[in-house]
């Protein structure tokens, strides 16, 4: 029997945009999805540019499948995040993410870099937390440490500001990227429930793809509240399968889930070349966690036009039907 409170659905930036979110959400019964973080630097952002990046804003800031939609914000500096966050709210959002856990070498002074710098990651939680109204929703996503999850207490001091409302824990560092065998679950478990982080309640995060990974997890760690990434693309329907509602989607559904993500881009005139691309994209992540779909994505990937690829799809739907 599940013991989970919530699933949600990763930020994973570059992969889980608009339209991503919409075709997930109307599969997998999320508690909530994220945005892709929003880069911050020494200006408050834009209304549009927050907009454009979470278009739900316009929709009560829910998917069209009536998901919430988390707005994710990456900085260094606090005001210019206190005061986005606020213009965030502005726009209707409901609730607000802190991204300290982003690895990617492109993000210079953001994300896990700052995991060096607790005092700095301090300043802007709190402040952050100081301009929001109590009723909005706040989180801190973050990493084990930047070399060493020996780090974890002092950085999980840093964000459990009173006031936060969820602290969401990959379970690697950041020198660890996404190795497999860094994955430190154990590592959570120190922080939910304890004292150092004011008993905020913690959503463990990290290689979180099936049924039974998802109750090793909750065994290791003690956290009822989890977050699942790239695996729920190869399984539409994972937060269901995580609490012991469906089975996973079968193999066809998930190729027609494919298609209709192309369709989807193609509604929002991305051009074909594009569509493709993230076609493959999708695609690529499936058959990483469905080895069922190693032997047709060898020949889908080799696909040089956009109905080709389609065709390839609709096909292997029928035959594996």
């Amino acid at each position: 029997m599940s013991n989970l409170e919530k699933v949600y659905l990763a930020p994973m930036d570059g992969v889980c945009d608009p339209p991503m979110r919409k075709v997930l959400t109307h599969y997998g019964k999320y508690d909530e999805c994220f945005s892709e973080f929003i880069r911050v630097t020494t200006e408050v952002l834009p209304y549009k540019t927050l907009l454009r990046e979470v278009p739900e804003l316009h929709n009560d800031c829910c998917t069209d499948y009536g998901c919430l939609c988390r707005v994710q914000l990456l900085g260094d500096e606090p005001e210019p995040v206190a005061q986005t966050a606020l213009r965030a709210v502005e726009l209707g959002a409901k609730g607000i993410d802190l991204n300290f856990g982003c690895p990617s070498r492109f993000v210079h002074h953001g994300g896990a870099m700052l995991l060096k710098e607790p005092e700095l990651m301090h300043e802007i939680v709190a402040r952050t937390r100081e301009v929001l109204d109590d009723s909005i929703f706040l989180s801190v996503k973050f990493r084990l440490g930047f070399l060493s999850a020996d780090e974890l207490p002092e950085i999980v001091k840093a964000v459990a500001v009173p006031g936060v409302n969820e602290l969401i824990i990959h379970a690697r560092t950041r020198k660890d990227l996404y190795k497999k065998d860094a994955l430190n679950w154990p590592a959570i478990a120190t922080v939910v429930d304890s004292d150092l982080a004011l008993h905020i309640p913690v959503v463990a995060n990290g290689d979180i793809i099936s049924f039974t990974s998802s109750q090793e997890c909750f065994l290791q760690t003690g956290a009822k509240r989890q977050m699942i990434g790239r695996a729920a693309i190869a399984t539409p329907n994972l937060p269901q399968v995580l609490r012991e509602q469906e089975e996973p989607m079968p193999l066809p559904e998930v190729l027609a889930v494919a298609l209709e993500f192309a369709t989807e881009l193609q509604s929002r005139k991305v051009p074909e070349k594009s569509v493709l691309d993230r076609l493959k994209q999708f695609m690529g992540y499936a058959h990483k966690y469905d080895e069922r779909l190693s032997e047709f994505f060898k020949v889908f990937c080799r696909s040089q036009q956009l109905l080709e690829a389609q065709n390839l799809l609709e096909k292997a739907q029928r035959e594996m039907a």
